[in-house]
């Protein structure tokens, strides 16, 4: 071993690296930016959970509770009603994602020293938010009536007898996913990430290899032009990404006994459009791109932040609001609502339109700034 040609190994690859003002860019500056980005996103503090109150007792006590559930900053509550049933739609569109249900007798049993029931509705498709909704009530429940046991009798119809605190028997119910299996809130969301890489990866190698071999040119002198250049480099994993999707589909169901409640169709069409997006991406990529090695920080530089700032691990609302913007720009974040929608809930076009409409503008104005840059490349 020569630490003499290992030297002038060592400085010309240095040398060759820091000669390119893009992968100057590449090596030190996108560190920066997904340190910045990551440490923003990575918060596994679930917070501000979205709640509505159905109080059908309406005394100071059941009021008093609402107030320690909002006061406590787990839960955040967006609507107050008397009717249980008039919450259900807000579940299924993900605006809200536990309900409280207070009966009416709630008060009276406690104020008889009897045992007073609680309901917590939980929306079980984020198996860790729901795990810590119902920790949190319990703990905020068992708070309040501690508090209740200290107030003196004269100011609170809480009668204690023979010491003993009042009894509330919370009774918690999960939908869509009834036993918090963490398996499928992730499993649904794989196909997102996976789609994702793969497009991505194969997009942009496959048009950056055309120029770091020298055949780009002999394409170029065809009669083709760039967006039919585009189309059938990319059309081949399209059909690709269908088939991956497919894969995915079968072993989520059959082997992780995943459910799928949805429409399996609704499913293909939110792919197709989500794929749109993630191949106009990879062309980018590609059309700022000389290397394969700039290719891949480049996929590495978006692929990263698009996962964590979507929803994939962290819930979007703890993510600060200087960098949520990122969350609502990026493809993946509405892609990865129709997917676990469609699979746990099972809900229709009807709730997932805007998502899907997101998906089908963003889609052709990518694929157009993409045509625009690979047409500039070309000239």
């Amino acid at each position: 071993m020569s630490l003499h040609r290992i030297k002038a190994l060592l400085h010309k690859e240095i040398k060759q690296a820091l000669r390119d003002k893009k992968m100057r860019i590449v090596i030190f500056v996108s560190p920066l930016i997904q340190l910045f980005l990551l440490g923003y996103a990575a918060n596994t503090d679930v917070r501000a959970i979205r709640t509505v109150i159905c109080d059908r007792c309406n005394t100071s006590i059941s009021r008093g509770l609402t107030d320690a559930f909002q006061a406590s900053g787990y839960f955040r509550i967006v609507k107050k009603t008397r009717d249980p049933r008039a919450a259900e739609p807000l579940v299924d569109t993900g605006e809200a994602q536990v309900i409280l249900v207070i009966p009416e007798d709630f008060s009276r049993n406690l104020h008889r020293g009897r045992t007073a029931d609680l309901q917590v509705i939980v929306e079980g498709t984020d198996s860790i938010v729901a795990t810590n909704a119902i920790s949190y009530g319990r703990m905020i429940i068992a708070a309040h009536l501690q508090k209740l046991a200290r107030t003196p009798p004269s100011s609170t119809m809480v009668m204690k007898t023979a010491g003993r605190l009042p009894q509330v028997r919370p009774e918690a119910r999960v939908w869509f996913n009834p036993d918090l299996k963490s398996r499928n809130f992730f499993v649904p969301g794989v196909i997102a990430q996976l789609l994702t890489i793969v497009s991505l990866v194969l997009t942009s190698f496959s048009i950056v290899r055309e120029w770091e071999v020298g055949t780009m040119e002999q394409l170029i002198v065809t009669p083709l032009r760039p967006i039919e250049l585009i189309v059938g480099k990319t059309l081949p994993f399209f059909l690709v990404g269908m088939i991956d999707l497919t894969l995915i589909f079968l072993v989520g169901t059959i082997w992780f006994q995943i459910p799928f409640r949805g429409d399996i169709f609704l499913l293909a069409l939110s792919a197709v459009l989500y794929l749109i997006n993630a191949l106009s991406i990879g062309i980018l990529i590609s059309t700022i791109s000389r290397t394969q090695q700039q290719a891949l920080m480049g996929v590495f530089l978006y692929t990263m932040p698009s996962i964590l700032f979507s929803g994939f691990v962290f819930p979007i609302y703890n993510i600060p609001l200087i960098v949520r913007w990122i969350a609502y720009i990026n493809p993946m974040t509405y892609f990865l609502v129709i997917v676990r929608a469609i699979f746990l809930k099972g809900v229709g076009i009807t709730v997932l339109w805007p998502q899907l409409l997101f998906l089908a503008l963003a889609g052709p104005i990518l694929l157009g700034i993409s045509v625009k840059q690979f047409r500039k490349k070309l000239d």
